[in-house]
């Protein structure tokens, strides 16, 4: 079930989990001496987790008293009287968060349209030699897919785009047969790697919750440690001398790039840093291109650590509104007995009224002997 408080929860959660590795990614020499492949996969979860911001029966509610009572009490409260019921400010603000996000979701769809209707457009690449170099990096894999390659005429930087047909995009740069095995080698570990499929969830992601400023700041993360990903993952596999071509040639596409249409939130490809950080991230990768023991043991700790914030903790801790001292309860009870009642809401919460004045809304029923309404007019009929 899906409520205020599970909301709440997800965000303060995944807030403090992506706060901590924007904290980490801070410093390029401690993220490179982890395995990064772990921390991509802790922060797909993360991302999964917020679009599926559904209860768990697991949950213990923690009683809060302070500051969180009022928050909600106040978003509570009801401004107008509607056609369908009493108009809240809670219930505006879902109206803008869910309207806002249709819009972006119909833009999104729009723009994908768009950039597949302007690649088709593009010339596709025949050179046989071109083309014979494209399916040696592409032979290497066991399930092939058919690439197109296709030259642009804007940007500087290659990439790869499409999901199901993936196209390579050439800009028209100047590069050596080396240059270009490196470029094919990069996208199509992009493409296999599924990144594309990641991007799309986090455009997604940005579009619903559009309000959700720490959550750009995880799908930032997430780009930067895909393009960490691959470049380890091409650089592993080549020769000393390979390996300086491959960092030399991403210090030579950082000094070419420029930036890109609006259309390139659909594009993956080389990353896109000033060249002296490039530099300082290119050394550090050839320090750190070893894949150790304790650099994933500290990898897998880290993503453990991550993972439980974001998917345990929600799931067995639950922040809840409590509106008077617990010590008072008990007297509260006694004396008012026949005036405590449940009224249930319509996202199946239940606000919990004391002698008719509202003290808290809680996601279950903890005494079954207090009767339950669904409406005002069964409390007034009632009395």
């Amino acid at each position: 079930m899906i409520s205020f408080s599970v909301m709440f929860n997800l965000v303060v959660f995944s807030s403090i989990a992506t706060i901590l590795l924007w904290y980490i990614f801070k410093e390029n020499k401690v993220i490179l001496q982890l395995d990064t492949r772990f921390l991509l996969v802790c922060m797909a979860v993360i991302l999964c987790r917020l679009l599926v911001p559904v209860e768990s029966p697991l949950t213990n509610n923690i009683a809060v008293s302070t500051v969180y009572p009022e928050i909600y009490r106040f978003l509570r409260q009801t401004i107008a009287d509607g056609r369908y019921g009493e108009v809240s400010i809670l219930s505006i603000l879902k109206f803008i968060w869910f309207g806002v996000a249709a819009i972006l979701l119909v833009w999104l769809f729009y723009s994908y349209v768009i950039i597949i209707k302007n690649i088709k457009g593009y010339a596709e690449i025949k050179d046989p030699q071109v083309l014979a170099l494209l399916e040696k990096v592409n032979s290497q894999y066991k399930y092939r897919a058919k690439i197109h390659l296709v030259r642009i005429d804007s940007g500087n930087t290659p990439c790869v785009f499409g999901i199901w047909r993936p196209y390579i995009l050439m800009p028209d740069i100047e590069v050596t047969e080396k240059e270009l095995e490196f470029i094919f080698a990069h996208e199509l570990k992009h493409y296999y790697r599924g990144d594309l499929l990641l991007k799309l969830l986090c455009e997604i992601f940005k579009a619903v919750y559009w309000w959700n400023i720490p959550g750009y700041f995880l799908c930032k993360l997430i780009a930067q440690t895909q393009e960490i990903n691959v470049d380890f993952s091409i650089m592993r596999k080549l020769s000393s001398d390979d390996t300086l071509d491959y960092s030399s040639f991403l210090v030579k596409l950082a000094r070419l790039r420029e930036l890109r249409r609006e259309t390139e939130k659909w594009l993956i490809g080389f990353q896109k840093e000033k060249e002296i950080l490039l530099k300082k991230r290119v050394e550090l990768m050839m320090e750190n291109l070893e894949v150790s023991t304790k650099k994933t043991i500290a990898s897998v700790l880290l993503s453990v650590f991550m993972i439980g914030v974001i998917v345990v903790c929600p799931n067995v801790i639950s922040f809840e509104t409590y509106g008077i001292p617990e010590h008072d309860v008990d007297d509260s009870v006694g004396i008012r007995e026949d005036k405590i009642y449940y009224l249930q809401n319509k996202d199946g919460t239940y606000d919990v009224y004391v002698d008719g004045e509202y003290i808290s809304t809680s996601d279950m029923i903890f005494d079954e002997d207090i009767p339950i309404y669904y409406n005002i007019q069964e409390v007034c009929e009632d009395d």
